[in-house]
This record gives structure tokens, C-alpha cells and sequence, in this order.
């Protein structure tokens, strides 16, 4: 913070911001998710993040300011065994994403799975 009183930061604005970028990042890592879609169609499930990481690892995502392979987001994965081809894409989109932190993030186009009780 500067020592002098001229600094009056638009609080606002820089919310604003912060969601237009978050939003931005989101959409960027949506559409990479349309080529990862297409790979985890062809793998055999059940299978786990690490034969994932194996399989995928040279796929190359292009996010907002980096790039990052598959095979890595999958070795952050560790322990994690996916049923299906929508298992895997999601647990990817999550950890490329993080989790939605509110309504701003709300994307009709993408269903949510209501909350069980004994996941409470």
C-alpha cells in the first residue's frame, strides 16, 4: 500500500475483474476440454488417474498463460479411479478449475449432481 492518501483502490471494479478473469479461465479451460473428452472416450474403464497419466501424459493442454500436460493434472490425481469417460473429464475439469465458488461460476450448460444426504 503507498504511504500517501491518494490511493482509493475501486473496490468494485476490482471484483469485477477478478471474476471476468476467473470466468475467462473457466472458458479457456472448457474448450481444451473438448479435445480431452475425445481421449478419454477410447480408454477402457474402470481405470485410475495413474494409467491415465501413462496413457495421456505427452497431451498437451494450451490454458491461459501456460500449458500443461494432461499426464500431470492426472498425477495430481493420485489415488483416484474413475468409472467412466464423464469421471475422469470432470476430475480433470476440477482440478484444472477448482471448484465453483458461487453463482458467478454458475454455467447452465453443465449439470450438477445434487447432494446426497451421506455426502453431507
Amino acid at each position: 500500500m503507498r504511504d500517501d492518501d491518494s490511493y482509493d483502490p475501486d473496490h468494485e471494479r476490482v471484483q469485477s475483474e477478478s471474476i471476468e478473469r476467473r470466468h475467462e479461465r473457466t472458458e479457456a479451460v472448457e474448450d481444451a476440454m473438448s479435445d480431452v473428452g475425445g481421449l478419454l472416450q477410447e480408454a477402457k474403464y474402470p481405470v485410475t488417474a495413474e494409467e491415465l497419466s501413462v496413457e495421456y501424459g505427452d497431451e498437451v493442454l494450451d490454458l491461459p498463460n501456460e500449458t500443461e500436460s494432461l499426464g500431470s493434472v492426472f498425477d495430481r490425481l493420485v489415488d483416484e479411479r474413475f468409472d467412466s469417460a464423464e469421471e475422469a473429464r470432470e476430475a480433470v475439469y476440477h482440478e484444472l478449475t477448482g471448484r465453483a465458488a458461487g453463482p458467478e461460476e454458475y454455467n447452465e450448460q453443465r449439470a450438477v449432481d445434487e447432494l446426497g444426504d451421506e455426502e453431507l
